[in-house]
Formats: C-alpha cells, structure tokens, sequence
C-alpha cells in the first residue's frame, strides 16, 4: 500500500495527462465544422474538467495532510 506522499506524484502526473488532453480537445473543437461533433466534444470537456477539479482538490488535500 503507498503511503500519501507516494501518490501524490501519480496524481500530478495524471492532472497534466488531462489537462492535455483537454487542450486537445478544444482544439479539435475549434476547428470541428458540425454541431452534433462540436457538442460532443463539449460533452468531453465538461467531464474532463469536473475530473480535473476534483483531482485538484484531493490533490491539495494530500499535500496538506503530507506535511
């Protein structure tokens, strides 16, 4: 079992996997010539975001509790 301190590079790693990912996906979006592709691609960022927001606080969280 990893400790705190253990995960907490894990967990930096994948915000910077989703976060890239995102950017990927606006720029698809931008340049995306039909709404029903377009709206699906929102659909993508809106989740990827709530993920990243989540992860970002749990990740604060560990960071404080690691100290």
């Amino acid at each position: 079992m990893k400790t705190i301190a253990e995960m907490i590079p894990e967990y930096e790693s994948n915000l910077d996997a989703l976060r890239s990912r995102r950017l990927e996906l606006l720029e698809l979006r931008k340049y995306e010539p039909h709404f029903e592709v377009r709206h699906q691609l929102t659909e993508r960022i809106v989740a990827i975001n709530k993920i990243i927001a989540s992860s970002a606080a749990a990740l604060e969280v560990m960071r404080r509790y690691g100290k």
